[in-house]
C-alpha cells in the first residue's frame, strides 16, 4: 500500500519527464533554425549572429541547432520544469493533488495547434516564448507565495532573481515589456499588503529594467522601425487605421476566440458558482447579465472554431468590429465574476492572469506581421486564469472521489499527450526518410524528376515542403531557406532544385517502394 501511494505521488512527474523526452526527442530543425545553424559560417547570414535584442534566446537558438544532443537534453529539462510549475500554478493552494498537472498538460496540448506548431515544436521559437515563460514562472511562484502565506526567504537568494529577470528578459520583446511592468506591480502591492518578498521582487524589477534597456538599445528596432526587418519580415505599424485593422484581423481572432475549450471550462466554472453559491437577500447587479456574455461568448468560440467562423465580406468589416466589441464585453464580464466568486488571493492570482493576457497579446497591435507563435504566453496565462476558475469547483469532486477524479483526469491527460506524441514521433521518422529518399533518387542522373515526401501530420508539425522547394513563402527577409535546408541533409541543392519535383504522401512512397 505504502508503495503504491509513493507511485501515485510519482506518476504525474513521471509521465511529464516521458512526454518531454518524448517531445524533445522527436524534435527537428524547421524553418529558420538552418538559417541559425549556419550562421556562423555563412557570410551571406552575418545578419543572422546578431539580428535583434534576444541576445539570451539568440545564443541559445545557435547552441541547440548545433548540437542535437545538448537540444535533447535542455529542451527535455526545460519543457518538464515549464509543464510541473504549470501545474503547480494551475492550482496554486493545493486543492486536487496530482491531478492539476494532468489537466495542465492536457490543456496545454489542447491550445491552437498551430500556436503548440510554431512555439513547442519549432526550435528558434521554444527559446523566445517557452523558455521566457518558464523563467517567469519561477518569479509567480514566488510571488503568489509571499502574497498567500507567511513565507519569507532570506534576503541573501533576491540576488537570483536578478538574473532571472535578465535572463526571461532577454527572449522575446513583448515578455520583456511584460517583466517590467508586472515587476512593478508586485512591488507596489506587496507593500501595501504589508508582505515579505519586496526585495526579491526590487531586484527582479531592477533586472526587467535593465533587459528592457539591452534589449531596445539594439539598433534593430530603430532600422525595422525606419526600413522594415531584413531578417523576421516585421515591421511597425503605427497608425490608427493600421493598429485598428492588426486588431480585427489577428489580434481580437486569437486574444480569446481560438482557445474556445479554455472559454468553455471557464463559463462551466462560473455556472457552478452561480448555483451553489449563497447570495443572501439580494444578487450582485450585472451578475445575471455577466453569466449570459460569459455563455454567449463561449458558444460563440466553440461554433467558430469547431464549424464555421464569420467572416469580413465588406471592407468596413463591421462583423470584425462587433466580435472586437464581443470580447471586449466578454473580457469585462469575467473580471466582474472573478470579484463575484474567487477569494481574495484567487482574486489577486486570477487578476495578474487576466491584465497578462491583454499585456502580453497588446504590443502585436503596431508589429505585423503577427503569427500563432505570438499568442503562446497569452494562451498560457489563460490557463492560469481557467484554473483559478475551475480549481475550487473540481474541489468537492476531487475530494469525495478522489481515486476516480485522479484516475479520469489520467486518462483524459495520456490518451491527449499519446496522440500528441505519435504524431510528432512519426514526423520525425518521415521527414528523416524523406531527405533519404531525396538522396536516393538522385543517384540517378538520368531521371528528371523527383518524389518528395510530406508530411503525414501537419497540426503539430511546421513542414518546410508544403509550400515546395523554392516556393518564394520558403524566405526570411531576402533569404531563401531551401538549400540551407538541403545542404543541412547533405544534399546537392542544384541537383534537386533542377529537377520537377512532385510532392508525395508516405502512402504513394509505400507503393513506389513495392513496385
Amino acid at each position: 500500500m505504502k508503495n503504491k501511494t509513493v507511485l501515485l505521488k510519482l506518476l504525474p512527474f513521471i509521465i511529464i519527464g516521458v512526454f518531454s523526452m518524448l517531445n524533445a526527442f522527436t524534435l527537428f530543425m524547421n524553418g529558420d533554425d538552418y538559417l541559425w545553424y549556419y550562421s556562423e559560417e555563412d557570410s551571406a547570414l552575418d545578419v543572422w549572429r546578431t539580428p535583434n535584442g534576444r541576445l539570451f534566446s539568440n545564443q541559445m537558438t545557435i547552441w541547440l541547432v548545433r548540437s542535437y544532443w545538448f537540444r535533447t537534453l535542455f529542451i527535455a529539462v526545460t519543457f518538464a520544469a515549464f509543464l510541473i510549475m504549470l501545474g503547480k500554478l494551475f492550482d496554486f493552494e493545493k486543492r486536487l493533488g496530482s491531478a492539476k498537472y494532468y489537466i495542465g498538460m492536457l490543456l496545454t496540448v489542447t491550445i491552437p495547434a498551430a500556436t503548440y506548431a510554431e512555439t513547442i515544436r519549432w526550435i528558434s521559437a521554444y527559446t523566445n516564448y517557452v523558455v521566457s515563460v518558464m523563467l517567469l514562472f519561477i518569479y509567480l511562484l514566488f510571488v503568489f507565495r509571499c502574497i498567500g502565506t507567511d513565507y519569507s526567504s532570506k534576503a541573501i537568494t533576491a540576488v537570483f532573481f536578478l538574473p532571472l529577470a535578465l535572463l526571461s528578459g532577454l527572449c522575446v520583446e513583448h515578455m520583456t515589456i511584460f517583466n517590467a511592468l508586472l515587476s512593478a506591480a508586485v512591488v507596489i502591492l506587496l507593500l501595501k499588503l504589508k508582505k515579505k518578498g519586496v526585495l526579491h521582487s526590487a531586484a527582479f524589477l531592477v533586472g526587467a529594467i535593465v533587459s528592457c534597456i539591452i534589449m531596445f538599445s539594439n539598433h534593430s528596432y530603430s532600422d525595422i522601425y525606419e526600413n522594415g526587418d531584413t531578417v523576421g519580415d516585421r515591421y511597425f505599424e503605427l497608425g490608427f487605421s493600421n493598429i485598428m485593422q492588426n486588431a480585427y484581423s489577428f489580434v481580437v481572432m486569437h486574444y480569446t476566440k481560438d482557445s474556445w475549450v479554455l472559454s468553455l471550462a471557464i463559463a462551466i466554472g462560473f455556472t457552478v458558482f452561480y448555483f451553489k453559491k449563497d447570495y443572501g437577500d439580494k444578487k450582485p447587479k450585472y451578475l445575471d447579465l455577466c453569466m449570459v456574455i460569459c455563455w454567449l461568448y463561449s458558444g460563440y468560440s466553440v461554433f467558430a472554431v469547431c464549424f464555421s467562423d464569420l467572416k469580413a465580406n465588406t471592407p468596413a468589416m463591421r462583423i470584425v468590429a462587433i466580435e472586437t466589441a464581443f470580447t471586449f464585453i466578454y473580457v469585462v464580464a469575467i473580471a466582474y465574476l472573478v470579484n463575484v466568486y474567487l477569494s481574495k488571493n484567487g482574486k489577486i492570482r486570477a487578476y495578474i492572469y487576466l491584465a497578462g493576457t491583454f499585456l502580453l497579446t497588446a504590443p502585436f497591435l503596431v508589429i505585423s506581421p503577427v503569427t500563432a507563435r505570438c499568442f503562446f504566453a497569452n494562451y498560457i496565462f489563460r490557463i492560469l486564469f481557467c484554473g483559478e476558475v475551475i480549481v475550487p469547483v473540481l474541489q468537492d469532486i476531487a475530494s469525495a472521489r478522489a481515486d476516480k477524479f485522479r484516475r479520469a483526469a489520467f486518462a483524459a491527460c495520456f490518451a491527449a499527450l499519446f496522440v500528441v506524441s505519435y504524431e510528432c514521433a512519426a514526423n520525425k521518422y518521415y521527414n528523416e526518410l524523406r531527405f533519404d529518399y531525396v538522396s536516393e533518387q538522385l543517384e540517378d542522373e538520368k531521371s528528371r524528376s523527383l518524389h518528395m515526401i510530406l508530411l503525414p501530420y501537419t497540426k503539430y508539425t511546421h513542414d518546410d515542403m508544403k509550400e515546395g522547394l523554392g516556393d518564394e513563402d520558403n524566405t526570411i527577409g531576402d533569404i531563401s531557406y531551401d538549400r540551407y535546408i538541403l545542404r543541412y541533409y547533405g544534399i546537392d541543392a542544384d541537383k534537386a532544385l533542377e529537377r520537377t519535383i512532385t510532392y508525395i504522401a508516405p502512402y504513394d512512397y509505400y507503393l513506389e517502394k513495392s513496385e
